[in-house]
C-alpha cells in the first residue's frame, strides 16, 4: 500500500504560555529595579538635605555665639587686666589704671573743626569734634587733633601716647615695638604727645581711663609691649566706651 502524503501544519507564531510568563517576569524585575533605584536616589537626597540642615544649624549657632560675645563685650564693661600686664606695669613703676577727675559723660560735641583746650591731658573724655579720627593710619608721626582722638575714645579706641626720645622720653626701640602693636590692632593708635614728661613718657588712654609709665631701664620693649597689650585687652572696643561698636571698632 502506498502511504498517503500528509500535509504539514504551519507552526503557530503565538508565544507559548512559558514564553509569556518569562516576559512578565522580566517586566516585574525591571519595575522592581526601577523602584529600588528611586528609593536609593530618594535616600541620597534625604541624606544631603539632612547634612545641609546640620551645616546651617552649626553656622547659625556659631553666628549666635559670636553675636552674644559681641553684645557681652558691648554692654559688659571693660575686661580684666591680664596679670602679666599688671606685673610688668608694677616692675616699670607705672601708675594703676585710673579714672581721671575730669571724666565726663558722652555725647558732648563741638562744632566741626572747633578748637578746644583740655584741662586734664592726655584727655580721656569731654567735649569733642563731631568726627572721630579715620581708622587708618594707626601710627602717627605727629600728635593728631585731640578733639577727634577723644571722639575715637568714645567709640572704643585706645591711644598710646609717648614722649619722644629727643625730649627725654621713650627709646626708639620701644616706640617701634609699640608701633607694631598698633598696626596689628583693631582700634589702637600710637602717637607722640610733646607735653608729656619723663615720668609720664608712656601714657595709655581709653574712655575715662588712663595709665602712665616713666621712661627708664625697666621700660624695655618687651615690658612696654606687655603693658600696652594688657591695656588694649581690657579696654579696646569694650563696653567701657559709651558708643562702642562705631568706627574704628
Amino acid at each position: 500500500m502506498t502511504k498517503k502524503n500528509r500535509k504539514r501544519r504551519p507552526r503557530s507564531t503565538t508565544a507559548s504560555p512559558t514564553t509569556a510568563r518569562g516576559g512578565a517576569n522580566l517586566e516585574r524585575r525591571d519595575r522592581k529595579d526601577e523602584a529600588r533605584r528611586q528609593r536609593e536616589a530618594e535616600y541620597r537626597r534625604a541624606r544631603r538635605a539632612s547634612a545641609l540642615r546640620r551645616t546651617f544649624m552649626s553656622m547659625g549657632v556659631a553666628v549666635l555665639a559670636v553675636g552674644a560675645i559681641v553684645l557681652f563685650r558691648s554692654f559688659g564693661g571693660p575686661n580684666e587686666l591680664p596679670r602679666s600686664a599688671v606685673r610688668a606695669a608694677q616692675g616699670a613703676g607705672c601708675t594703676d589704671v585710673v579714672q581721671p577727675a575730669a571724666s565726663a559723660p558722652s555725647g558732648q560735641h563741638l562744632d566741626p573743626g572747633q578748637q578746644y583746650t583740655y584741662t586734664d591731658t592726655p584727655a580721656t573724655s569731654g567735649l569733642h569734634d563731631p568726627s572721630p579720627l579715620p581708622d587708618d593710619p594707626k601710627v602717627y608721626d605727629q600728635q593728631p587733633p585731640e578733639t577727634r582722638a577723644v571722639h575715637s575714645l568714645e567709640h572704643g579706641a585706645v591711644f598710646v601716647y609717648y614722649l619722644p626720645e629727643a625730649s627725654g622720653g621713650l627709646p626708639q626701640a620701644v616706640v617701634d615695638r609699640l608701633g607694631q602693636i598698633a598696626e596689628q590692632s583693631n582700634a589702637t593708635f600710637l602717637a607722640p604727645y610733646p607735653t608729656l614728661t619723663p615720668d609720664t613718657a608712656l601714657t595709655l588712654t581709653a574712655w575715662n581711663r588712663r595709665q602712665s609709665c616713666p621712661t627708664g631701664a625697666d621700660l624695655t620693649p618687651d615690658n612696654a609691649a606687655k603693658i600696652v597689650n594688657g591695656f588694649v585687652t581690657a579696654f579696646e572696643c569694650t563696653g567701657n566706651a559709651p558708643e562702642n561698636g562705631a568706627s574704628p571698632c
